[in-house]
């Protein structure tokens, strides 16, 4: 079932980019954050900065509305500190690497120079999770215990220049994930982030 749908959406989706008035190269990065179910003493975390970049393409519904979908690969993650023993404390980086399906419902204040702000579903497909260990250089593969999709939301603002037939465009999204990374009911942990993006923009 989760198949069917999952090709249902990329069937739709092509058909989508085949129709679009704007074609865009998006490069960034993240700062993510690991969500676990339950608080933990022995779990300190911090952010982990992360690289993000695609494609994106932008259907014109009015003068300031648009819908946008894009094509990014992303990697996340957490930086953790684990304490086993008052003695034993040990560096961790849990990693993840994705690509990602936004839909963005985009509204422009203006038709030309503008700001403008975003929000939409997600469509997560994980690609590869790993939990490393700095000072051994160990590694431990999570992808057997990891779910391959999940469903997040996306919020944004922008700023778009157009340039004649190009433009540019610079925006900070956040994103969170509602669906646990973990196939184990008993340990969910979701993501947040926000990813600062600069993109180039050709209008079809």
């Amino acid at each position: 079932m989760k198949n069917r749908i999952i090709t249902i959406f990329f069937v739709f989706f092509l058909a989508r980019v085949v129709h679009a008035d704007e074609l865009k190269v998006l490069l960034g990065i993240n700062s993510s954050k690991y969500l676990f179910s339950d608080s933990t003493n022995s779990i300190e975390q911090q952010q982990k900065s992360g690289m993000a970049f695609g494609l994106g393409w932008a259907f014109s519904l009015s003068m300031n509305m648009k819908i946008e979908i894009d094509a990014m690969f992303n990697q996340k993650g957490a930086k953790a500190t684990i304490t086993y023993t008052a003695d034993t404390v040990i560096a961790a980086v849990y990693k993840n690497s994705s690509i990602a399906i936004p839909v963005f419902f985009k509204y422009q204040f203006k038709e030309k120079a503008s700001p403008y702000f975003s929000f939409g579903p997600e469509f997560v497909f994980i690609t590869s999770h790993h939990m490393i260990f700095p000072e051994s250089n160990g590694e431990y593969d999570l992808s057997d215990n990891t779910r391959k999709l999940i469903l997040a939301f996306n919020a944004a603002i922008g700023y778009e220049y157009p340039i004649g037939k190009w433009g540019l465009s610079a925006e900070i999204r956040y994103n969170h994930w509602f669906s646990s990374l973990l196939i184990d009911p008993e340990a969910a942990v979701k993501s947040s982030a926000f990813t600062f993006l600069l993109g180039g923009i050709y209008y079809l």
